[in-house]
Protein backbone atom coordinates (compact mmCIF):
# COMPACT_ATOMS: atom_id res chain seq x y z
CA UNK A 1 0.00 0.00 0.00
CA UNK A 2 1.22 3.49 -0.80
CA UNK A 3 -0.14 6.91 0.14
CA UNK A 4 -0.23 9.98 -2.09
CA UNK A 5 1.80 13.02 -1.05
CA UNK A 6 2.37 16.43 -2.58
CA UNK A 7 6.03 17.36 -2.94
CA UNK A 8 6.81 20.75 -1.34
CA UNK A 9 10.52 20.89 -2.21
CA UNK A 10 11.94 19.93 -5.60
CA UNK A 11 14.71 17.35 -5.44
CA UNK A 12 15.84 13.77 -5.83
CA UNK A 13 14.17 11.19 -3.59
CA UNK A 14 14.42 7.44 -2.90
CA UNK A 15 11.50 5.61 -1.30
CA UNK A 16 13.02 2.13 -0.89
CA UNK A 17 16.74 1.31 -0.63
CA UNK A 18 16.49 -1.22 -3.48
CA UNK A 19 14.65 1.16 -5.83
CA UNK A 20 16.22 3.86 -7.96
CA UNK A 21 15.95 7.53 -7.16
CA UNK A 22 13.27 9.74 -8.68
CA UNK A 23 13.25 13.44 -9.44
CA UNK A 24 10.21 15.38 -8.24
CA UNK A 25 9.25 19.01 -8.61
CA UNK A 26 7.30 21.19 -6.21
CA UNK A 27 3.57 20.53 -6.46
CA UNK A 28 3.94 17.04 -7.97
CA UNK A 29 1.84 14.21 -6.54
CA UNK A 30 3.67 10.96 -5.74
CA UNK A 31 2.65 7.60 -4.31
CA UNK A 32 5.14 6.49 -1.62
CA UNK A 33 5.22 4.09 1.31
CA UNK A 34 3.61 5.37 4.52
CA UNK A 35 6.96 5.39 6.36
CA UNK A 36 8.64 7.48 3.65
CA UNK A 37 5.64 9.82 3.57
CA UNK A 38 5.98 10.34 7.33
CA UNK A 39 9.70 11.03 6.95
CA UNK A 40 9.19 13.63 4.19
CA UNK A 41 6.28 15.27 6.02
CA UNK A 42 8.42 15.49 9.19
CA UNK A 43 11.17 17.17 7.16
CA UNK A 44 8.57 19.54 5.65
CA UNK A 45 9.50 18.36 2.14
CA UNK A 46 6.02 16.96 1.46
CA UNK A 47 2.41 17.19 2.61
CA UNK A 48 -0.22 14.48 2.76
CA UNK A 49 -2.53 14.80 -0.24
CA UNK A 50 -6.21 15.03 0.60
CA UNK A 51 -8.95 14.90 -2.04
CA UNK A 52 -11.86 17.33 -2.30
CA UNK A 53 -13.69 15.37 0.43
CA UNK A 54 -10.72 15.71 2.81
CA UNK A 55 -9.82 12.02 2.52
CA UNK A 56 -6.39 10.45 2.06
CA UNK A 57 -5.63 8.83 -1.27
CA UNK A 58 -3.98 5.41 -1.58
CA UNK A 59 -2.27 3.80 -4.54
Amino acid sequence: MKVVIEILESGTYRDQAWEGTFLSTKGELRAVTPSYAAQLIGQEKAALYLDSNGEMKFA
